[in-house]
C-alpha cells in the first residue's frame, strides 16, 4: 500500500530505522499528526509473510493519533528489515518489536505515557508477549486475530509430526526455531499478567485462528473486551475499516 496518497497538510511521515539485540537493521514508518502536543501512539506489527502495511491508518493520524508500522526481520519476502525466514520466530519478532518501542518512546513527538501496541494474526501474537514484558510501558493493545494457533503448529499445521529443520509454509520457509521458541511459553498464563485495557477482534469464520482461542484468551485477560465479528475470516479487516477504525479511535482518545 503506497501511504503517500494519504498524506495531508494534517499529517507527515518519518523513515525511522533502529536495531535489535540482535544488529538486525529493522524499517519503519512513523506518520504524525500536525497537532503541536505529544501524540498518542499506535505500534501496528504485522502478521506472518507479510510487510509492514495495514489497512489505510491515515484516519488515525486525522484524529491527532500518531501510528508506527514496520518490518519484521524475516517477516516477509519483501521485508525491507534485514534477517531470514529460517531464523524467523514470535520471539524473534518480539525482539523487534522491544526495539521498536525503546527507540519511539523517547521521540519527542510521542505521548510516552499513551503508547498503545496493536497487531494482526503473528503479529497479534508477538504484541501479546511484548505488551505482557513492557506493561508498564504502554497504555493497552489492540488485537486482530492474533495467531494464537502457532502455540500448536505441530498439532495443527504437521498433524501431530515434530518439526523438520526447514518447512514451507504459506510464502516462506521456516525452521525449527518456529517452533521450539515457543516450547516454554504459556500465552494464557502471561496474559493472567497484564492488568491494562484490550481490544480484542475475531472473525467467527476464521479459518486459521479457531475461535476458540479466542475465547480462552477472554478468559485470561483480566481487562479485555472480545469483538466477535459475525461472518468474517482471518483477514477480519477487509470490509471492516471504517467500524474498527472508530472502535480502534474511541478506545485510544477516551483512555
Amino acid at each position: 500500500m503506497d501511504k503517500s496518497k494519504f498524506m495531508t497538510n494534517n499529517s507527515s511521515k518519518q523513515v525511522i530505522w533502529t536495531k535489535n539485540r540482535r544488529g538486525q537493521n529493522i524499517y519503519g514508518e512513523l506518520y504524525l499528526p500536525s497537532n503541536p502536543s505529544p501524540a498518542p501512539l499506535v505500534i501496528y506489527s504485522h502478521g506472518y509473510g507479510y510487510t509492514m502495511p495495514f489497512i489505510d491508518s491515515h484516519a488515525l493520524v486525522e484524529s491527532g493519533i500518531a501510528t508506527f508500522e514496520f518490518d519484521f526481520c524475516g517477516g516477509s519476502p519483501e521485508s525491507r528489515s534485514d534477517g531470514s525466514s529460517i531464523d524467523m520466530s514470535v520471539m524473534t519478532e518480539a525482539d523487534d518489536l522491544d526495539a521498536v518501542l525503546n527507540k519511539l518512546q523517547s521521540h519527542p513527538a510521542i505521548d510516552r505515557n499513551k503508547i498503545y501496541l496493536s497487531g494482526g494474526s503473528q503479529g497479534g501474537f508477538v504484541s501479546i508477549v511484548i505488551g505482557v514484558r513492557r506493561q508498564k510501558d504502554i497504555q493497552g493493545m489492540i488485537l486482530y486475530c492474533p495467531a494464537l494457533v502457532i502455540g500448536d503448529f505441530e498439532q495443527y499445521e504437521l498433524h501431530g509430526a515434530r518439526m523438520p529443520e526447514r518447512y514451507r509454509f504459506g510464502n516462506m520457509i521456516v525452521g525449527k526455531r518456529y517452533v521450539d521458541d515457543l516450547k516454554n511459553y504459556d500465552v494464557y498464563a502471561e496474559m493472567k499478567k497484564f492488568t491494562k485495557s484490550v481490544l480484542y477482534y475475531q472473525g467467527s469464520a476464521d479459518e486459521m485462528v479457531p475461535i476458540t482461542y479466542a475465547y480462552h484468551a477472554e478468559k485470561s485477560f483480566p481487562n479485555v473486551q472480545l469483538k466477535v465479528i459475525p461472518g468474517a475470516s482471518h483477514m477480519l479487516t477487509f470490509g471492516h475499516e471504517t467500524e474498527l477504525f472508530e472502535e480502534m479511535k474511541q478506545f485510544i482518545l477516551n483512555e
